[in-house]
Formats: C-alpha cells, structure tokens, sequence
C-alpha cells in the first residue's frame, strides 16, 4: 500500500493515532464556518496486534468506517533530497533509487512515497527538493492486519508532519507561512507551512515533561536547549526557503504552555502564540477538549481527520 499524502475528500472517516499504549480517535466534518470535530476520544490499546486492534475495536464499537491511520516516528525515515529532473509519473521510481544508501534497512524492502516542496515562483531555475517518506514493508503490512482485525475500511496510512501541517493551513495568512510546534511525551515536531503546503519539518528529542518539571534549573535547561535548537532551525530555513516569509511560531497545546510561550517570545526574534483548538475547530459537544492536555493528547489525531479535497 501506498502513503496517500494528496489531499482527499472531507469525510467523518476516523483517523488513528497511535502513541505508547494509548490511541486517539477523531472525525471531523467540514463545511460550517469552522470544522465540526464530530469524535474525539483517547482509548487504552493492549498492544499494537491485530488482537489488540480487535479488542479496541469491540471496546469502540466500531464500524466498517472509512479510516486513517498515523504512523509513528520510529516507523518511518523522512529525508530531503534533490527533485529528479524526470517526468511527474516517473519521480517516485526515481526517488526510490536516491535512497538506496540512505535507509537504515534495505531498500526492496521499502514502501516509498514523494511529498513534493513548492518551488519559489520568481526562481524557476532554483533547485528544486522533495521529501522521500520510506516505510518497511512489514510497518504497512502491519497496519492493513491491524485494521481488518479491528473491522474498519484503511484508506490512508500517514505520517505526523502532515496531519500537523492540516491544523497549520487553518492558522495562515494569505501569502504568509508558519512555524507550528508540538510537544508529547515521546518528543517534539517542528513543521514549516505556507498556502497550506509543508515546507519544512524536523523531529526534536525534547519532550513535554522536561518543559513542566519541578526542578527549575532543569527546565531551564530545557528552554535554553529548545531556544536554541530553533535559532537554527530557522537560520536553515531562511537560508533555503528565503521566498517564505515566516510570520510567527505557534505553540500548540501543552502543560505548561504559559511559560514555554513567554520564554520563547523573550528569547526568539519572531512574534509567539500559543494555539487553541477552539479558536480553528468546533469542539461543540466534545467534552474535556478545554484542558490543553486533552487537546495535546488529541491534536495529531484532528489533524489528521482534517485532510481535504484538492491536488498537491
């Protein structure tokens, strides 16, 4: 199977993500003057089998519906390379074989898909990147066991840089790109959007629990190391994606939010925000969605239920 990253149609299809031994569940509709999150909810899974899918699945109730599921960072290798001078239906064959040296497993063994990074318009002799996203074999073959044990449709296996890069296009400005950053217990994403593409994205190892620890010194730590992971993050991209112009850094959802925020806007030449999914989605009828840990715990699973219709 194949990773759809384009864009498809709205549905109230439910998308997965999986985290440790908890999984979260959302849908979303389309259509009003925000999108409606229909389901939203954090469950336990025994254990990622196609016995603990089933058991998710008679604990849910779930029905053949339409679904999506997000793979984890450790199940997949995102690499930038150089865009191949070959024709569009040629350029997945042809980035397959730039990653021949790149993986840490074998290549045939691989399940390969392109996202393509928008060029900058003014400069079409500009080189031009694409990101390659490789999954082993068995990491799909996975997912498919996984989601006929549990009794739902799999239609799209994706990645976190996209289903955050869907909350970003809601936060944009006309003309104007965004750095969005998210935290878990499991570490951080970085990701570069504009008009509603990702640009740029990069995984950090700091995780949510060092920024709220009771040892001030050690979050200090922990602030001054992320400040400056971020300078040069955003040194490279202005560096390769200078034709962006960057407007602020949006912090989603996080304990400890206030005071991560506050340091980063004294310590950053860039405007800082933090993100309430209220102010994007309709939470109308979701219960706990208030409490920023519940909207962490939830956000890359709404991100990925708000994949829309269109071509990339």
């Amino acid at each position: 199977m194949r990773f759809p990253f384009r864009k498809t149609k709205a549905s109230a299809g439910l998308a997965f993500n999986r985290r440790n031994a908890l999984v979260s569940v959302a849908s979303v509709l389309r259509g009003g003057a925000k999108p409606k999150l229909v389901t939203c909810i954090t469950h336990p899974l025994l254990d990622n089998t196609p016995d603990g899918w089933k058991a998710l699945s008679k604990e849910l109730h779930l029905a053949r519906t339409p679904t999506l599921m997000l793979l984890a960072p450790s199940e997949y290798q995102m690499l930038q390379v150089d865009a191949p001078s070959v024709p569009e239906a040629e350029i997945k064959s042809a980035v397959r074989w730039k990653l021949k040296d790149l993986l840490n497993f074998p290549l045939e063994q691989a399940t390969v898909d392109v996202i393509h990074i928008p060029n900058d318009k003014s400069a079409p002799g500009r080189a031009r990147f694409v990101y390659a996203v490789a999954a082993h074999n068995e990491v799909i073959k996975r997912c498919v066991e996984n989601s006929v044990a549990a009794g739902v449709d799999l239609e799209v296996i994706d990645i976190p840089e996209m289903a955050q890069r869907n909350i970003a296009a809601l936060l944009e400005e006309d003309g104007r790109g965004i750095a969005l950053l998210t935290f878990n217990d499991d570490g951080g994403l970085l990701t570069f959007t504009a008009g509603g593409e990702l640009y740029h994205a990069r995984q950090m190892e700091l995780t949510a629990p060092q920024f709220v620890v009771a040892d001030e010194s050690q979050r200090k730590r922990a602030f001054e190391r992320l400040v400056l992971e971020l300078q040069r993050s955003f040194d490279s991209f202005e560096r390769q994606m200078n034709y962006i112009i960057l407007t602020k850094l949006v912090l989603g959802p996080m304990p400890g939010q206030t005071e991560l925020e506050e340091h980063l806007r004294t310590n950053l030449d860039i405007t800082v925000a933090s993100i309430d999914l209220t102010d994007v989605v309709n939470l109308t009828g979701i219960k706990g969605l208030s409490d920023p840990a519940m909207q962490a715990q939830c956000f890359l699973a709404i991100g990925a239920a708000l994949r829309e219709e269109g071509v990339r």
